[in-house]
């Protein structure tokens, strides 16, 4: 249809060329605006002509109409509207070529590519005389003493008196389930419980006053007046009451009032308190939510130096080192802290053995600086900071080489001296933290469920009731007629519910065994999974065990080898601290390559964060003893893994957050 609209031979018209004249000749780009323009004017010319032929037909339809009104209205109607619809078409030309003749103009232009001009360079402030630095401090290592609090360090010391919060948390626990002789309050709950049941199983109907319509049958026991009588009056239970009343009233002391119990000071030496179960649960929902906010300024602590620009993080000592260098240009350092209760200074702890072999920090006179804390320079006017080459060529061709080859080509300039696991301890205190909130939460749901049990067994034992047993008369041999009270046949358990007292109590006994199990953990074989790891262990292994570990791996570890690494002179610095990334390719101690540097955790698709496939075995070995047991059952996982998915480079894997002292 198309083809044979292009062969019609169109109407020449004033004003526009027809398409078989310009096809031949316009240029491509223009052929569509030239249709357009022909177009238009052959619409105008049109309109022009057809409302003409109108006029006249009007006209010729007036001059046959004499003498005939109707007639003679519609001939002068249609003149009327011819007129104007001509008027219309010429006048619409007219105004709109008079205010813009560019809008009776049709043309498209060519399309050119756009001019991109761009904006001037600008180059970096000259360095003036006086140059400034601001600095903010990120002690992530205190955040974690202070998570893991096993004496004041605090300096100077808080003028209120307070126990270090494992030690808190360790009498809160001990508060519940005693130690050796020492009973707790569920240990108490529980033998009071049990005291409830043997004393419900004392009440006999035998005990009771039989309910006779005559007080004296007579011999022969004449009408049977007893017999007929159901229900007897009287207490059941009346030789064991006052025991059973005192062991509920122990019960609500217990709960709510506040019993003497034993507990532990700073020394280890034993001390008496008094205290109740929902006194104790305050102090645990107090010690969740402390733990929860300082685990939160680890987890920001981490993002901090995770994302402070690599060339503008210091460690303590090469921030020391740097503000020498300032004082001596007589330049301008400031240091600014993200919390200002967290400071640097504190008194060092030493390092003794507790009863499970683990290594325990205890308090000392000493006044240390922790070193194992991070500057990030955040403003300031200083640009020419010393530039570190994160790899030399060699060491990202050594990146690419096995670990054999490797050894052929690195030389001892490339050698790394120290390393500080900084990822992996703040790992692990991340992960152990949050077992332990876990774990008091759990504990909180028991201690409250363990306080419905009881409620409910004392509830029970309360239904002990003379309206249970049967009155009748018995006769003696001789003819004498003896009161006597039995079980009703409704109530063939006695005076008092039995199946329910005994069921009752196997639920308090089931509590208390699981807070139990949930405090000082279960026995381990050795061969269990990391699940099963994590379900046995308990509040006290864990700040017994696992937490010393993490503090002395912290001290030795991170700590000494930050404070050792740096130079005196800052401008020309002869080691630094690198981390994973700067370094990848040198070779770490132990001498193995540094190959690829690994997160814990990334983004999906949707922007969620999920643990990586590095984060799962972190996940498995966050409850091994000290950091080379730790690191022996990671590296056994990565190589499991890597074989599975068939991925060599994964077993290949060291923390981002790892960082190493290099030339």
């Amino acid at each position: 249809m198309l083809f044979f609209i292009l062969e019609i031979i169109y109407p020449r018209i004033p004003g526009a060329l027809p398409p078989q004249d310009f096809l031949l000749s316009a240029a491509p780009e223009n052929i569509l605006s030239l249709y357009m323009k022909y177009l238009a004017n052959l619409s105008i010319w049109a309109a022009g002509i057809l409302a003409l032929i109108m006029l006249v037909y009007g006209g010729i339809l007036y001059l046959f109409s004499t003498g005939k009104p109707g007639a003679m209205v519609t001939a002068r109607n249609q003149i009327i509207s011819a007129f104007f619809g001509l008027l219309l078409v010429l006048s619409s030309f007219l105004i709109l070529k008079t205010i813009n003749p560019e809008f009776v103009i049709l043309k498209l232009p060519s399309l050119q590519a756009p001019q991109i001009s761009l904006p001037p360079e600008i180059k970096p402030p000259e360095i003036t005389a006086i140059q400034t630095s601001i600095d903010a401090e990120m002690p992530f290592s205190r955040i974690i003493e202070k998570l893991f609090e096993t004496y004041i360090s605090e300096y100077p010391q808080p003028k209120d008196s307070i126990e270090p919060r494992m030690l808190r948390i360790k009498n809160i626990s001990r508060a519940v389930i005693g130690e050796d002789k020492d009973k707790g309050l569920a240990d108490k709950l529980k033998e009071q419980s049990e005291k409830l049941k043997n004393y419900s199983g004392d009440c006999q109907c035998s005990q009771t006053r039989p309910c006779c319509e005559i007080s004296d049958p007579g011999p022969g026991c004449k009408d049977n007046a007893c017999h007929s009588k159901l229900g007897t009056t009287s207490d059941p239970c009346k030789k064991v009451r006052a025991d059973i009343q005192k062991a509920e009233e122990e019960n609500l002391k217990t709960i709510y009032k506040g019993i003497e119990i034993v507990q532990f000071d700073e020394e280890g030496q034993k001390e008496k308190i008094t205290t109740s179960l929902v006194k104790e649960q305050t102090k645990t929902e107090e010690e969740i939510r402390f733990l929860k906010e300082w685990l939160d300024r680890l987890k920001r602590a981490e993002k901090f130096i995770l994302e402070c620009p690599k060339r503008s993080l210091n460690s303590l000592a090469q921030f020391y080192s740097k503000k020498d260098y300032f004082d001596s240009q007589k330049w301008i350092t400031r240091e600014t802290k993200f919390w200002g209760d967290v400071s640097i200074r504190y008194y060092t702890g030493k390092n003794t053995q507790n009863q499970y072999g683990s290594w325990y920090s205890v308090p000392s006179k000493e006044i240390g600086t922790d070193f194992a804390t991070f500057y990030c320079s955040i403003s300031g006017t200083m640009e020419q900071v010393p530039s570190y080459s994160t790899l030399t060529q060699s060491q990202q061709q050594a990146s690419q080489l096995s670990e054999e080859e490797v050894e052929e080509v690195l030389s001892e300039e490339m050698a790394c001296s120290k390393e500080a696991p900084v990822g992996e301890i703040i790992d692990r205190t991340k992960r152990v933290t949050q077992l332990l909130i876990d774990k008091m939460e759990v504990l909180l749901g028991k201690e409250k469920e363990l306080i419905d049990a009881v409620d409910k067994l004392q509830a029970l034992v309360s239904q002990c009731s003379s309206q249970r047993c049967y009155s009748y008369c018995h006769k003696m041999f001789g003819g004498a007629c003896i009161k006597r009270a039995q079980n009703a046949p409704q109530y063939l358990e006695g005076p008092c519910p039995k199946t329910k007292i005994d069921d009752q109590l196997k639920k308090v006994q089931r509590i208390w065994q699981e807070i139990k199990d949930i405090i000082e953990g279960k026995k381990m074989s050795g061969q269990e999974t990391p699940k099963e790891k994590v379900e046995k262990m308990g509040i006290i292994p864990l700040i017994d065990e696992i937490i010393p570990e993490i503090l002395n791996d912290l001290e030795e570890k991170v700590r000494q080898p930050m404070h050792e690494c740096s130079s005196k002179n800052w401008a020309e610095q002869t080691k630094s601290l690198f981390n994973c990334i700067q370094a990848k390719g040198a070779i770490k101690p132990g001498g193995k390559v540094i190959f690829d540097c690994c997160r814990i955790e990334s983004l999906d698709n949707q922007g969620n964060l999920i643990q990586t496939v590095y984060g799962d075995c972190f996940e498995e070995c966050y409850l091994e003893k000290g950091i080379e047991k730790h690191r022996e059952c990671v590296q056994t996982c990565l190589d499991k893994k890597a074989q599975v998915l068939d991925d060599q480079e994964l077993s290949r894997c060291t923390h981002e957050l790892n960082f190493y002292c290099c030339p």
